[in-house]
């Protein structure tokens, strides 16, 4: 794995491969958050992000059950997440993570949140 990160630190150059993938991320969630009415706000920098879940986006209530059922959802189709706080998800991927695990992660994250967690 050292070998590995070291092979794409020389490759790609850690900032801007870091930058590129956090406007993956980021876009990524902002377009869930466009389509599910259960996500009141996304926030963060660069590769960590929280996503806010809520009952209600105009009261923002939050939603800690919904958060519960997306991280087991989440789990179940092989995506590890981290609620964070009463009602917040952590999206926190790994140094090694790209396009594709982001690309992977938004559609599991899509799928939970369509099927109601």
């Amino acid at each position: 794995v050292g070998l590995k990160v070291i092979e794409m630190v020389e490759r790609d150059g850690p900032a801007e491969r870091a930058a590129a993938l956090a406007r993956r991320l980021r876009g990524g969630l902002e377009a869930l958050k466009a389509r599910h009415a259960s996500i009141g706000d996304v926030r963060g920098r660069g590769l960590l992000i929280g996503v806010e879940l809520v009952k209600d986006r105009q009261t923002k209530e939050v939603a800690p059950e919904r958060v519960k059922a997306l991280v087991e959802s989440a789990f179940r189709k092989g995506l590890l997440l981290l609620a964070c706080g009463p009602s917040a998800l952590r999206v926190a991927p790994p140094l090694l993570v790209d396009a594709e695990d982001v690309d992977t992660a938004l559609r599991i994250i899509d799928e939970c949140l369509g099927e109601g967690a």
